[in-house]
């Protein structure tokens, strides 16, 4: 099960880490996005191990055999510049052939050592159990900035993290040939929280520039903050909370590094030092907490809090608009799963979504999994979305 809390709530209006040198140099032909740098054996998870995990999770989950999980490290890129990356990759083994590939986004985590590659892992045995343990391929990206990563991560920055995450997809191809592993082109995602906003943002690249060796089936979003500027940054603000706070001093330094703005802008002189280092990856959640303030008037400048309170304009307000994932059409198609009891992305970012692709005959539909909450989201909808990718493998096996 998940063991992030501050980290995964964090999914609502923010991103970043302080800035750090990028390597200036033109890629080689060996640095081209998603070509594999290394790939590192984690050990082997049995069936017993596998069915254990499952049977925490609420919908009787049954896990048909063992896998083998592995660390890719790969390349992609980062504000122009090749970026070296890795991520979790679950293969089954003692089965048929691979029914295909699922590709999960993580939440947020702000701890670089809970990355889905890393030995004390926040996301990647539930759904190695949960999919591997059925006969998928899944692929996990750490993110830029987490795993090997000590970018700057770009958190609700979509553009970085949706080429993180099919370049990932890349790799996996070449690990997959390069070992005889078997294939199937079935192209399956799902997304959490802020791995929600990412889903949405590869799904709609995908809808429009297939991936070579790659067949999108369906996606799904749960809890994601599709929509930044009008839902979730209003949640933040009206909050009056500290992982709200959080969010917020998250979003003003990470907007800041990767759009060029000075951070004095929005944060009073006693943050604008402290909180870049606060989400550089090393610090935990009690660290970060320990060093906001619990009212976000007393770490915002007046005149930008009044724009984030007002719906008014500035270059974080702006920028929250460019990287909505909410406007535009899906092909293949896409659900979404929402807790109507959620207090850390309110169900009014799906609303959007679903209000804007649905008249505009989106492939798209929505789903409450009840009076429930953020995290417990997240266990009630891999029952749910196993069904639906096995029946629609199944599907095309007939």
């Amino acid at each position: 099960m998940k063991t992030t809390k501050f980290a995964i709530v964090l999914a609502t209006a923010a991103i970043g880490v302080p800035s750090q040198s990028l390597s200036a140099a033109a890629p080689t032909k060996s640095q081209q996005r998603g070509s594999v740098i290394s790939v590192e054996s984690l050990g082997a998870l049995s069936q017993i191990t596998l069915q254990k995990i499952a049977a925490e999770l609420p919908g009787a989950i049954s896990v048909k055999q063992g896998v083998e999980l592995s660390r890719i490290t790969y390349w992609t890129v980062f504000k122009g510049k090749p970026t070296k990356v890795s991520g979790l990759f679950v293969a089954p083994v003692g089965g048929p052939p691979p029914k295909g590939v699922v590709m999960y986004l993580h939440g947020t985590n702000n701890t670089r050592a809970l990355s889905p590659s890393q030995p004390d892992r926040a996301d990647g045995d539930t759904e190695a159990a949960v999919f591997g343990g059925n006969g998928y391929f899944v692929v996990l990206p750490d993110y830029i900035g987490l795993g090997v990563s000590h970018e700057p991560h770009p958190y609700i920055i979509a553009k970085p993290l949706v080429d993180d995450s099919i370049d990932m997809l890349k790799a996996v191809r070449q690990v997959a040939r390069d070992r005889k592993l078997g294939w199937s082109p079935n192209l399956f995602m799902m997304g959490f929280s802020q791995g929600g906003q990412v889903v949405a943002g590869v799904h709609r690249v995908l809808d429009r520039r297939p991936l070579r060796d790659y067949r999108l089936k369906g996606s799904v979003g749960i809890a994601g903050p599709y929509e930044l500027r009008k839902t979730s940054l209003r949640k933040a603000v009206e909050s009056q909370c500290l992982k709200c706070t959080g969010y917020l001093a998250w979003g003003a330094s990470a907007y800041s590094f990767y759009y060029g703005h000075p951070l004095s802008d929005a944060l009073k002189p006693a943050y604008v030092d402290v909180v870049p280092g606060l989400f550089d990856g090393s610090k935990t959640m009690l660290q970060i907490g320990a060093a906001l303030p619990a009212k976000i008037e007393d770490m915002f400048q007046p005149q930008f809090l009044a724009a984030m309170q007002t719906n008014g304009h500035n270059w974080f307000t702006k920028a929250l608009d460019r990287n909505e994932t909410y406007r535009w059409r899906p092909v293949a198609p896409f659900r979404l799963y929402y807790g109507e009891a959620d207090r850390d992305v309110t169900p009014a970012a799906s609303a959007a979504f679903f209000n804007y692709a649905k008249p505009r005959s989106g492939n798209i539909s929505m789903y409450s999994l009840g009076p429930i909450d953020h995290q417990t989201s997240i266990s009630m909808a891999y029952a749910p979305v196993l069904k639906w990718f096995t029946e629609m493998t199944d599907t095309d096996a007939r």
